[in-house]
C-alpha cells in the first residue's frame, strides 16, 4: 500500500467492561506529522452472551485461558463476518481481551488473531501494548494517542475522560506539543457498578441509575474507598479489574454488609465520580477558567455519575458527542486508528504518558499461513 493511502481499518475493541465487542470500520488517513482525518463507514456492537462472559471471568481468574483465547479469536471472526465483508476492508486491527496487566512488567490480552485472518485475508493487527513496555513504558493507556489526534491545537485545555470498566483521562493544554500530553487511568469506571449489579440483581449493569438512584451513599464507606493506593498513586499509572473488580466489590459487601446493596452502589457511583475528580487536581498547569471536561464511553450514559462529576468538580462537562465524536464508538476508533500507523510504520505510543523511553510503532502483524 502507498504510504499516502486512506485505509480502511476495521477496529475492535473489548474492553474493561468485558460486556460485548464493539466494531468500526473506518477511512483513515494519517501521515508521520500527525496530520489526521478519518470517516466512520459502519460501527456495530454485539453484546457477549452468559457463557462468554463467564469463559472470560475465569480466564482472568487464571483458568482455561488456552481455550477462552480460541473461543475469543473465533468469536471475533464469526462476528465481523455477520456484518462486514473483506472486499471494504484493507486490514483488521484488535485489541483483544486484557485478562491481566501489570504496569511496565507484562500484558496479556486473548482472542487468537488466526481466526480473523483466516475468514478474512487480510493483515491483523494485534498485541499494541508490549511494544511500549518493551521500551520501559507501562503499556497503557493507549487512548491519549487518539485524543491528541482528536483534540490538540485548541485555544483552550482539554481533559478528555474516557468512563469504561476504568476510567482514564487525557489532558491536552491549549496550544501544547505531543510531549507535553498527559494520561493515566484514574482508577474504576463502571466495573465495580456493574459487578455488584450482576452478583445481586443478575443484571449487567445499572441501567440509567435504575438501583443506584434507590440509595444513598455510605460516607465512611466513600472515605474508605478513597485512600485506595491507586487512586493516590501519582502518574504514570493504569489499572484494571485485578484492582477493581470482582474481588474487590466481595470483600465491601462482606465488611459493609449491615448496609442495603443500593446504598453501597451509591457510594460506587460516588467513588468513581470523586476519585476521577481528585485525579484531575493532580494534574500540572491547569487551571479552571480555561479547561473543559469532555467525557466518552459508557459512563456518559449513567446520569448519576454525570451529576457527581459536575458535583465534585468546578469544570464545564460536555459529552464527546458534542466535539463530534461518538462517544460509544471511540474506543474501536481508537483500535482503527493504531492499526492504520502500524502499517504505515507510524509511532503511536505517548511516552510522557507511560514512560517509555522513546516513541514506538505499536502492534503485531498476523497474516495468514498459506
Amino acid at each position: 500500500m502507498s504510504y499516502s493511502t486512506k485505509l480502511n481499518i476495521l477496529g475492535l475493541m473489548s474492553g474493561t467492561s468485558m460486556d460485548g465487542l464493539d466494531m468500526c470500520l473506518t477511512k483513515i488517513n494519517i501521515i508521520e506529522n500527525d496530520s489526521f482525518s478519518y470517516e466512520i463507514i459502519k460501527s456495530k456492537f454485539e453484546p457477549f452472551n452468559d457463557f462468554t462472559k463467564l469463559m472470560i471471568k475465569n480466564a482472568v481468574d487464571g483458568i482455561n485461558i488456552e481455550i477462552a483465547d480460541a473461543h475469543l479469536g473465533n468469536l471475533f471472526s464469526q462476528l465481523c463476518l455477520k456484518y462486514f465483508e473483506s472486499k471494504n476492508i484493507d486490514a483488521i486491527a484488535m485489541h483483544g481481551q486484557t485478562i491481566s496487566h501489570q504496569d511496565g512488567v507484562m500484558t496479556h490480552q486473548i482472542g487468537d488473531p488466526q481466526f480473523l485472518a483466516n475468514t478474512f485475508e487480510v493483515p491483523i493487527i494485534y498485541n499494541f501494548r508490549q511494544a511500549d513496555i518493551d521500551v520501559g513504558g507501562n503499556g497503557a493507556p493507549l487512548m491519549p494517542f487518539l485524543d491528541w489526534l482528536l483534540f490538540d491545537n485548541s485555544e483552550y485545555d482539554k481533559i478528555i475522560l474516557n468512563i469504561g470498566g476504568i476510567a482514564n483521562l487525557t489532558h491536552i493544554p491549549c496550544y501544547t506539543k505531543r510531549d507535553n500530553v498527559v494520561g493515566f487511568d484514574t482508577g474504576p469506571g463502571m466495573a465495580l457498578i456493574d459487578e455488584l449489579c450482576i452478583l445481586k440483581w443478575n443484571k449487567p449493569c445499572d441501567w440509567d441509575g435504575n438501583y443506584s438512584s434507590d440509595g444513598e451513599i455510605i460516607e465512611p464507606l466513600l472515605t474508605e474507598l478513597m485512600m485506595h493506593p491507586f487512586v493516590n498513586k501519582k502518574y504514570p499509572k493504569s489499572t484494571g479489574r485485578h484492582e477493581f473488580g470482582k474481588e474487590f466489590v466481595l470483600k465491601i459487601l462482606e465488611k459493609w454488609s449491615v448496609y442495603e446493596l443500593e446504598d453501597i452502589l451509591r457510594t460506587f457511583v460516588a467513588f468513581t465520580a470523586k476519585s476521577i475528580w481528585e485525579n484531575i487536581l493532580k494534574l500540572r498547569n491547569f487551571t479552571f477558567e480555561n479547561s473543559a471536561l469532555i467525557v466518552s464511553g459508557g459512563g456518559v450514559h449513567h446520569p448519576i455519575i454525570m451529576e457527581d462529576l459536575k458535583r465534585y468538580g468546578q469544570l464545564k462537562i460536555m459529552s464527546s458527542s458534542e466535539m463530534g465524536v461518538d462517544p460509544d464508538i471511540k474506543e474501536a476508533l481508537l483500535m482503527a486508528v493504531l492499526g492504520a500507523c502500524r502499517i504505515k510504520n507510524i509511532a503511536a505510543n505517548m511516552p510522557s504518558v507511560t514512560g517509555a523511553n522513546f516513541h514506538v510503532v505499536l502492534g503485531d502483524i498476523y497474516t495468514r499461513k498459506a
